[in-house]
């Protein structure tokens, strides 16, 4: 099917655009992986060796196109596509609209670093429209480390302090700062100082061994008194993602983040609201919106640019200073062709009504998700919001142990039959585009569900 043109009178929609390919997917011809997809593997192994996503070596795909919802490698096979290159190409592949902008901007200009651009300016006054509470002054950047990096810089400007806290499962980038925040292992070598991880209101396998809502919200209370433990007085601010994207859409009860806003107000510090995982996928614009709280600076990214890098630190007024005292020029960021994909994203999602779109078709897969959870023993959680949304694979139902052997075999398993997800280890994020229709989730689930049954007889579950 070739790209249409926007201007196309045969394009009605992104919806109906992105799942016309999806009527005869997945077409999965022979055994996995096919032999062009086989060496163009070995080739990168010999340039590239191990500098990828782990999971590829479990079944080397190799993929040369994308059109909508759907993917195809190079040996011809299609597939549905549920993680869009882990939540970035959530209107579709080779969308016509964000394609024709970015060929437009191309052509007339692509780099002019710091100066205005018309582009720039339009993007910002998109962004500023949307935005919750004052969160009107903004920096481009390229990805979200970059991001992270530029929003801890604006927490020690603002404060003068270097201390943060942040929370188990959360994933915030690999450079040296953002790394602290979150995972660590001996390649990153010792943590900078200031930095404290601590668990956070993950009730499913609660670190504290209590039960909400008995517990009080015990971790937010104990991350306080931790974290004044640790301090040497320079406290700077709190970072967190409102729903998980690495550790698979954990959702937390409605009073954490709140609970957040009130120590980061108690102790002078900046609420940091990374939201790259969830701008736009979750029937809001921002995560935030649905529990009521304004954070001092959010970080975003991902779908924005529908697969062209773009990320952008957005931060209240009162911080402007803060963030000029930071020195935040980039070469690329924020660079026209990166604007002119993001207008054209804000524009689809606003004039198609994809935010609700993607709150309801959340809402009937998390439904569908729920009832393969209570079906299956493999199976110990099914959650998330809107379009993040995640598997969690148990040894049994009763302990809650996590089971990578049985993440990584239901990973291969869709794979197999023509569905990309996104796995990693017991946790499994089965997140729809934005532009999927239900007809295609539903294929896509039933997919799922033999993915399960397969795993659960070879490990045998059954």
């Amino acid at each position: 099917m070739a790209t249409q043109a926007r201007s196309d009178p045969t394009f009605a929609n992104s919806i109906e655009w992105a799942n016309a390919p999806a009527a005869d997917a997945p077409l999965i011809d022979g055994d996995l992986p096919g032999p062009r997809s086989r060496e163009l593997f070995e080739k990168t192994q010999q340039y590239q060796y191990g500098s990828y996503f782990q999971m590829v070596n479990i079944l080397p795909v190799a993929f040369t196109h994308g059109e909508g919802v759907t993917l195809t490698d190079a040996d011809g096979n299609r597939y549905i596509d549920f993680t869009q290159g882990h939540m970035v190409a959530a209107l579709g592949h080779a969308h016509p609209r964000i394609t024709e902008a970015v060929a437009s901007q191309a052509g007339r200009l692509l780099n002019v670093r710091d100066f205005p651009t018309d582009v720039r300016v339009q993007l910002m006054e998109r962004l500023a429209a949307i935005t919750p509470g004052d969160l009107n002054v903004f920096q481009f950047f390229n990805t979200g480390t970059e991001a992270t990096e530029a929003a801890l810089r604006v927490a020690r400007a603002a404060t003068g302090n270097h201390e943060f806290l942040a929370f188990t499962g959360d994933y915030h980038g690999r450079t040296t700062s953002a790394i602290a925040t979150g995972m660590g292992n001996p390649a990153t070598g010792p943590r900078p100082s200031g930095f404290l991880t601590v668990p956070a209101a993950f009730c499913y396998r609660c670190e504290y061994k209590m039960t909400y809502p008995d517990c009080g919200m015990h971790c937010t209370d104990f991350a306080e008194r931790l974290m004044l433990s640790n301090s040497h007085g320079k406290l700077a601010g709190i970072i967190v993602e409102p729903i998980t994207n690495g550790s698979g859409a954990r959702t937390y009860p409605d009073e954490f983040l709140p609970r957040l806003r009130e120590i980061a107000d108690r102790h002078d510090m900046l609420l940091i609201f990374d939201e790259f995982a969830t701008f736009g996928r979750t029937g809001t614009w921002f995560a935030a919106e649905h529990y009521g709280v304004v954070p001092d600076v959010v970080i975003i990214g991902k779908m924005l640019g529908n697969g062209i890098p773009i990320s952008v630190l957005c931060v209240r007024e009162g911080l402007k200073d803060a963030l000029q005292e930071t020195q935040p020029s980039t070469t690329n960021g924020g660079q026209p062709a990166a604007c002119a994909a993001a207008n054209a994203v804000l524009d689809t999602i606003a004039e198609e009504n994809l935010l609700d779109h993607a709150r309801d078709l959340g809402e009937v897969s998390l439904e569908r998700l729920r009832r393969i959870r209570d079906a299956h023993p493999s199976v110990g959680d099914a959650r998330g919001r809107g379009l993040l949304l995640a598997l969690d694979f148990v040894t049994d139902k009763e302990s809650r142990q996590p089971s990578l052997e049985a993440g990584r075999l239901f990973y291969k398993n869709c794979l197999e039959r023509g569905l990309v997800v996104s796995g990693g280890g017991n946790v499994t994020r089965v997140c729809p585009p934005v532009v999927c229709s239900e007809e295609t989730a539903m294929k896509a689930y039933d997919i799922i569900e033999e993915a399960i049954d397969a795993m659960e007889r070879e490990l045998g579950y059954v």
